[in-house]
């Protein structure tokens, strides 16, 4: 009998069909960095790795993109060359899982898509209605892509384990609560995960089933969320150097001069007014999805060896250069779909095909004990 794994993941993976000519093999273009593991070179012939280099900092080799800057398998029809006329087996590790991310907490496996495939992304964030998730049993095959799978590990306890699923359900629920705002929302998740923090500091089951049980009520959401977001008091001033401090840490020297003026205009005009309420109308649902996927796939509180605090500091740091890239650019460059997915692209680019962003803003709040301090920097409470 064939071995089965067991799947948390949100309803879209298995609607997602890989289809090059609709986002004209994007992740085989624009170059890309498409590494060939070692066992997969292996299988390849000299006609073939001349297209490679090594290269020493991932101890992998890297297909060299040609003139067309594209790479050299791609066919005219944006199909891969290798796969037609070798299968699957000669596939890369990237190549086999691109875009789906998996990850294992010991008991079952995580799957999701990363949104710098354009067609992950229109599917997942252009979607108005809340993310659903649900359990399925993986068979062998798709599992491991005719034996590749490219896995993060995450390490955690065996008491961890036996709640991880009913912890993470509690967080993505709260992240879709449509009766408050996105960045009420946020200081409700920046609440919930400073206890789990000291709930699991030192290990407490009641305490953290209580903990479950009062946000998933709606008494809860009625009488202590108003209390909390009182007692965020959110300061524009800070938000505005913060942004302009993150910007510059995360569009670096490679940034254009013109390029960064628009990033500085993008969090001096970042305020409480008619446009950006019109735009949150508009774009809640997509800044929505795109919290819940990235708060999902990244594993958040234990993103990074870190406390809880600063793994949350990054997440909304990052969240609010998308928000705040994507609500300029719809304020004074285009609503267009094509565009925003072009832009998203850029974006989540610049975020998972690099550790580098996401480590130095990360960095940027290794000092901080506790999530409050962010929060009166970045998200605004009261209505």
């Amino acid at each position: 009998m064939e071995k089965k794994y067991f799947y948390f993941q949100p309803q879209y993976v298995n609607k997602f069909k890989c289809d090059g000519s609709k986002c004209n093999a994007q992740c085989c273009r624009t170059s890309w960095d498409i590494f060939i593991d070692k066992e997969t070179y292996k299988l390849y012939s000299q006609d073939i790795t001349s297209h490679m280099k090594f290269n020493s900092d991932k101890g992998e080799y890297q297909i060299l993109f040609g003139e067309k800057n594209c790479c050299p398998f791609l066919t005219e029809n944006k199909l891969c060359r290798l796969q037609l006329e070798h299968g699957e087996k000669f596939l890369s590790l990237t190549c086999a899982t691109y875009p789906r991310i998996t990850s294992n907490f010991g008991y079952f496996f995580e799957r999701s898509l990363n949104l710098s495939c354009p067609l992950a992304a229109e599917m997942i964030l252009f979607e108005r209605e809340p993310m659903q998730f649900e359990f399925v049993e993986v068979p062998e095959k798709i599992h491991s892509h005719g034996g590749k799978i490219l896995c993060q590990q995450i390490e955690s306890t065996e008491e961890l384990r036996a709640h991880m699923i009913e912890i993470q359900v509690a967080m993505i629920s709260i992240l879709q609560e449509r009766t408050l705002t996105l960045d009420q929302r946020l200081i409700v998740l920046g609440f919930f995960v400073d206890r789990l923090e000291e709930i699991l500091s030192d290990f407490d089951e009641d305490a953290l089933i209580k903990l479950i049980a009062a946000y998933e009520s709606k008494k809860f959401l009625a009488e202590q969320v108003p209390l909390m977001l009182q007692s965020v008091s959110f300061d524009a001033e800070k938000f505005v150097r913060l942004m302009r401090e993150l910007f510059e840490k995360t569009f670096d020297e490679k940034t254009s001069p013109q390029e960064k003026k628009v990033l500085d205009n993008v969090a001096a005009n970042y305020r409480l007014t008619t446009e950006k309420k019109n735009f949150f109308e508009e774009y809640s649902p997509l800044l929505e999805n795109y919290l819940v996927n990235e708060w999902f796939q990244n594993i958040y509180p234990w993103r990074f060896a870190g406390s809880f605090a600063q793994n949350f500091a990054e997440f909304i740091a990052e969240y609010k250069l998308f928000e705040s890239i994507i609500f300029f650019a719809t304020l004074k460059v285009s609503s267009d779909k094509k565009y925003l997915l072009g832009l998203i692209g850029l974006f989540m680019i610049r975020f998972e095909h690099s550790k580098e962003h996401r480590r130095r803003i990360f960095d940027r709040f290794k000092d901080l004990n506790e999530p409050f301090t962010i929060m009166e920097s970045l998200l605004e409470g009261r209505q």
